[in-house]
C-alpha cells in the first residue's frame, strides 16, 4: 500500500532539507550579534540639531517639532495623536501650519540640540496622554463631549512654550543642555562649551529663541538666564561662505565671457 503525502507536508519537507550553502548562510546570519556593551553611534550631517523649529496649526493649536525649516508631512503626522473622529487631519495642509518659534544653539552644539529635541517630544507626549480633570470638565463644571475634549487635547501651544522654558532650563534626566550632564556622557573627556550661563547652581549652554510673535513667550512662567529672545522680523540674513563663493565665481565667469566678446 503506497503512502500518500499531502502537498503541504511535501513542501515542508523540501524547506527542511534545503542545501548546505543556504543553511550555512542562515546559521551565520543568526549568530551575528552585537557585542555586549557595544554602542553604535549614529552619524549626523554637520550642524544637525543646532536648530529646532516649532510649527503650530493656527486654527487648532496643534504643535510639532522639526530639525528642518520645511515641515515634512510624514514626520509631522507621527507627532499628532488621534484624539477623536475628525480631529486628526487626513493630510497636511501647509497653509494651515506656520512657524511659531525656532530654538538655536551655538555652532558645534548639535548634540545638545538633539538632546533638547528628544525631551521636548517626551513632554509633548506626556501632555497628550496624561491629563487631569481640566480636560474632562468645562468652565461651569459640565462634562465635555468627546469632540470638545479632543479639541482641548489638540491645543498644545501653551504647553509647548512652557515645555521649551523648562527643558532649556535643564529639565529632564541626562539633558545635555546642562554642561555637567554633557560631560558625563563623554566618558570623562573634556567638552568645550562656547557660551554657558550659571543659573540656580547649574551651568547651561546658551540658547536663543526666535519668535514669530513675541507675546508667546509669556505662556511660560519663567525663563532661565541662558535663554535670549528675538523676533523673526529682526533677523538679519547672513549669506553662507558657499553662497558667497558661488556668487563670486559666477561674477568672475561673467566678466571673462564679456571680455572675450
Amino acid at each position: 500500500m503506497a503512502l500518500r503525502i499531502s502537498p503541504i507536508t511535501a513542501q515542508l519537507g523540501k524547506l527542511s532539507i534545503g542545501n548546505t550553502t543556504s543553511r550555512t548562510s542562515i546559521r551565520l546570519a543568526s549568530t551575528t550579534k552585537r557585542r555586549k556593551g557595544e554602542r553604535i553611534e549614529p552619524s549626523f550631517q554637520p550642524g544637525h540639531g543646532e536648530k529646532i523649529y516649532v510649527f503650530k496649526h493656527f486654527l487648532d493649536g496643534m504643535t510639532v517639532y522639526s530639525h528642518d525649516p520645511v515641515l515634512k508631512a510624514n514626520r509631522a503626522f507621527r507627532q499628532i495623536p488621534f484624539n477623536g473622529k475628525k480631529l486628526r487631519p487626513a493630510k497636511l495642509r501647509k497653509d494651515y501650519w506656520r512657524p511659531m518659534a525656532m530654538i538655536q544653539f551655538p555652532d558645534g552644539q548639535g548634540e545638545v540640540g538633539r538632546s533638547v529635541y528628544q525631551r521636548l517630544r517626551e513632554c509633548k507626549k506626556l501632555h497628550e496622554y496624561s491629563w487631569g480633570d481640566s480636560v474632562l470638565y468645562g468652565e461651569k463644571g459640565e462634562t465635555l463631549t468627546t469632540h470638545d475634549r479632543g479639541r482641548r487635547l489638540n491645543d498644545q501651544r501653551a504647553n509647548t512654550i512652557a515645555d521649551m522654558a523648562a527643558v532649556l532650563g535643564g529639565l529632564g534626566k541626562g539633558n545635555k543642555i546642562v554642561v555637567g550632564a554633557a560631560a558625563e556622557d563623554t566618558s570623562g573627556s573634556e567638552i568645550t562649551v562656547p557660551t554657558a550661563t550659571e543659573d540656580d547652581g547649574k551651568t547651561l549652554v546658551q540658547a536663543t529663541v526666535w519668535w514669530a510673535d513675541g507675546l508667546d513667550q509669556n505662556y511660560a512662567e519663567k525663563w532661565s538666564k541662558n535663554v535670549t529672545h528675538h523676533l523673526f522680523e529682526n533677523a538679519i540674513l547672513v549669506p553662507t561662505e558657499t553662497a558667497t563663493e558661488t556668487a563670486t565665481a559666477t561674477a568672475e565667469n561673467a566678466e571673462s565671457v564679456a571680455a572675450e566678446i
